[in-house]
This record gives C-alpha cells, sequence and structure tokens, in this order.
C-alpha cells in the first residue's frame, strides 16, 4: 500500500479534518488545545501553507481546556464544528457544538452547548452524517466513569446538538491490534482504544473509519464498521473487519484519526501519522498524510 504525501503537505497538527465545500478545502484543527482554527487553500497540496484563522476562542472554564479533534461540517447550509473540551480535568471531557450562522466555514463560531445523550460520560471525537434522510451522531467514550476503555457510540439527532435517542455502542476494542500501548483494563490511564469515528457512503452502503490503539504508539491504527442491516442503531447490524487496513507501512508508522472527502470520483483519506525513520514519538512531530482510499475485494485498501 502507496501512500501519496504531496510534497508541501506537511502540516503539524493531529487528528486532521478536511473538507471540501464550493470548490474549496477547509482544514478545522486544534493548534494549541485552547483554540479552534479553519485554513481555506484551493488546492489540497497547499495545506501547510494556507494561512489559518482562529474561530473561536472559549470564554467558559468549563470548555476552555484540552480542546481536541475538531470537525467542521455544514449541516442545512449552516456551519457547526463538534470538539470536545473540558475544564483542565480529562475526567470532565465532553463533546460540544459551535455554530456560526452562516455557509461561510472562515466566520467566527459561538457555542451552542453540549451535546450528550443522558449518561453525559466522557466523550471524545463527534461526527455526524446524513443517511437515508436521517441525521446521526457517532463518537468515542467511556461506558461508565473510569479511564480504560474507549468505546464508539451512535445515536440519532433531533437537530445539530440535540440527540433524539439513547447511546448506542456499536464498537469495543477487542482485538489485539485494537490494544497496542494500552495497560491492562483494571488499570486507568492507557485505555484499550477506538476512536476518531468517520462515517461515509460508499457504493451506496455506510461505513464507518475509525482508530484503535493507543495514539501515542507505533501500533495506532486505522479500521472501518460496515453497516449490514437496515437500521444504524442496533449493534448486530455493524459488521467490525478483523484487520486494521493501516498502521505503518514503508513511510509512515502510527497512523490515525482519518476523514474522507469525494475527489474526482475518488475517495482521498486523509490521517495523522510520524515517518517512518521517527525514532521518538511526540505531537510536534506528528504529520498531515494522505492517500485513496479504495475498496477490493470487500476490504479497504489506502494506496
Amino acid at each position: 500500500m502507496k501512500v501519496i504525501i504531496p510534497s508541501t503537505m506537511n502540516a503539524k497538527t493531529r487528528d486532521p479534518f478536511i473538507l471540501k465545500h464550493n470548490g474549496l478545502y477547509y482544514h478545522c484543527f486544534s493548534d494549541d488545545g485552547k483554540t479552534v482554527s479553519v485554513s481555506c487553500f484551493k488546492n489540497i497540496d497547499d495545506i501547510s501553507t494556507a494561512e489559518s484563522k482562529k474561530v473561536f476562542i472559549p470564554n467558559n472554564k468549563m470548555y476552555s481546556c484540552e480542546i481536541w479533534a475538531p470537525e467542521l461540517h455544514i449541516i442545512n447550509d449552516k456551519c457547526y464544528i463538534y470538539v470536545a473540551c473540558d475544564d483542565g480535568n480529562n475526567y470532565n471531557h465532553r463533546m460540544y457544538v459551535l455554530e456560526n450562522g452562516s455557509n461561510d466555514p472562515m466566520k467566527e463560531y459561538s457555542m451552542l452547548g453540549k451535546i450528550s445523550d443522558s449518561t453525559d460520560k466522557w466523550a471524545i471525537d463527534g461526527n455526524v452524517i446524513t443517511f437515508n434522510e436521517e441525521l446521526y451522531y457517532f463518537w468515542s467514550g467511556w461506558e461508565g466513569n473510569r479511564n480504560v476503555r474507549q468505546n464508539i457510540y451512535i445515536a440519532k439527532l433531533k437537530d445539530p446538538c440535540t440527540l433524539s435517542s439513547e447511546r448506542v455502542m456499536i464498537s469495543t476494542p477487542t482485538y489485539e491490534w485494537e490494544k497496542i500501548g494500552c495497560t491492562p483494563e483494571d488499570v486507568e490511564g492507557k485505555p484499550y482504544i477506538n476512536e476518531g469515528p468517520f462515517a461515509f457512503v460508499y457504493n451506496n452502503e455506510l461505513y464507518l473509519a475509525y482508530s484503535a490503539s493507543g495514539s501515542w504508539d507505533k501500533g495506532y491504527c486505522i479500521s472501518f464498521l460496515k453497516l449490514i442491516g437496515n437500521d444504524p442503531l442496533l449493534k448486530e447490524n455493524w459488521y467490525k473487519y478483523d484487520k486494521p487496513t493501516l498502521s505503518s507501512n514503508d513511510l509512515v508508522v502510527g497512523a490515525g484519526h482519518p476523514s474522507i472527502i469525494d475527489e474526482d470520483d475518488k475517495k482521498i483519506i486523509f490521517f495523522h501519522g510520524w515517518k517512518k525513520e521517527c525514532e521518538k514519538i511526540a505531537w510536534n512531530t506528528v504529520s498531515t498524510w494522505m492517500g485513496e482510499l479504495e475498496l477490493v475485494d470487500g476490504r479497504f485498501l489506502i494506496k
């Protein structure tokens, strides 16, 4: 599997989220863990040189720290950003929704509110998709109150900030390749991980890309779920692939946290990772990578 790397694609941001809208590309990211920024560019390989704008600076301690993995979505012709925040205590991480009331992603955003089901448990990495004319929300979260396992959940949305169903767990770490770099489940701190969900449609079928294992480890990887029934809110309707699609190859290690766009009838996947020769894993050395996502004999390849 060969990863396509434009020579200038060296954006030093984790959890890259790329949106294509009205012929332009938008990169939404947290560049310092304290604010949300968006950049706009005409060509994909301008991602590392495009000028960015801080579009959200929090004014409330409850959501002013550890701002992680913002995602920019346009719903009913209005811009929303889904982002994880806390007050400086990781156990208080929750998902929040920002809005700017327009279809221009570069305008400033205001806080719309927290998004959660009735359990209100630890949550990060929110993602939305419209499928069969219904709006669904995916995220990574804890079942209880201990930092031992991150699962992927789904719920239906009544509007961009309000869930209309309870959460349903559709994936939990079960394979050994989903637990690399993690401590045993009775030890808190480095949990078994399923995170970074990204829902997309391929050949009229619904899939979910996600990351597994510790993001701090070279075993961080990208894999997929496939909806095999009619109702996305039923766990048994989701098939989990038994092997990851990409963790490392001749170029990259620790590949994870994908986002996907349509480009010239192709699916282009973006993710972060480290160069293969990188000896020390550190967030200031992570780069944005990209490749073409292709379904071959029922399995996804990144080439």
